[in-house]
């Protein structure tokens, strides 16, 4: 092992956060960098080469075997009130311990390379909440739609617990192109993510049947895979409308749709009360330019 040169402690604070993601928004490098040096053991834990998978536990010493001084985080700037608007209104559901927004879309989670605003910098300098709240789970900076956060350490730990153990449900609306054989059914496909590969499974079910070729889709994802719905629409002949990650040749037929029609629309699960909480987005206005 190249002798280490830096190193981080984690905070309690910064526990249960994947170590990629930690090192992506800690550091400020693209994400293609961590997994490379994570490969190349430039990157440690506890001395130990690991996956970016990892989540970092309180106590746990991040080693570096090369200087990322040249990548030192940018000043970040505070939210337009535009910005800070707009997420006071999402706020579907709200308690003491975690709140539920609609994520509007083309609006980044988290900062990244070539990013002007997300989420999480909004959150921060806006002090909406008298705790700086905490990130459970992602959606992709073009789907909408429900995206929760934890308001202390114990509530992120307890949707970190639910999520992994799947004991949350998502159901996702989407408008694809094509028509799928069944009214419903089942995508069962491999993903890869983070080198790995996982056989992933997505339940499905027609809402509409729409002109032009099109399917409005209710998605149920029973695995939790990078993209998965994404992925599983187009290895089934079914892109999503507005993919312009995701998609097969016959999406050239349609004229191109800035949005994503992808929506995170419900979400259901058990409070760290034993509550059964329900909660349910609306749909974004441009989906009903279709359905």
């Amino acid at each position: 092992m190249a002798k280490h040169i830096n190193s981080i402690v984690i905070t309690e604070i910064e526990s249960n956060t994947r170590l990629d993601r930690y090192l992506v928004n800690s550091l400020k490098i693209p994400q293609g960098l961590v997994q490379k040096d994570l490969r190349k053991g430039l990157i440690r834990v506890n001395e130990k080469k690991i996956s970016g998978s990892y989540r970092i536990q309180e106590g746990d010493i991040i080693q570096f075997a090369k200087e990322y001084s040249e990548n030192k985080p940018k000043e970040k700037i505070p939210p337009n009130k535009k910005d800070l608007g707009l997420l006071k209104k999402s706020i579907i559901y709200s308690c003491d311990d975690f709140f539920i927004i609609n994520k509007w879309n083309k609006i980044a989670v988290q900062g990244g390379s070539g990013l002007k605003t997300n989420l999480d910098d909004i959150l921060y300098h806006g002090h909406l909440f008298k705790n700086r709240p905490l990130l459970v789970h992602r959606l992709d900076k073009d789907t909408s739609g429900i995206l929760i956060f934890a308001l202390n350490r114990k509530s992120a730990k307890y949707f970190s617990d639910l999520f992994s153990e799947r004991k949350i449900e998502k159901i996702y609306e989407a408008v694809v192109i094509g028509e799928p054989r069944d009214n419903e059914g089942i995508f069962e496909n491999h993903v890869e993510e983070d080198g790995k590969t996982y056989l992933a499974e997505t339940k499905y079910k027609i809402i509409k049947r729409l002109p032009n070729d099109l399917t409005h889709i209710e998605l149920r994802p029973t695995t939790g895979r990078k993209h998965q719905i994404r992925i599983h629409c187009k290895l089934n002949g079914l892109p999503i409308l507005g993919d312009n990650k995701y998609y097969l040749p016959i999406s050239k037929v349609y004229k191109k749709e800035n949005n994503l029609l992808l929506h995170a629309k419900k979400i259901i699960f058990n409070d760290q009360n034993g509550v059964l909480v329900k909660v349910e987005a609306k749909l974004p206005k441009y989906f009903f330019n279709y359905i």
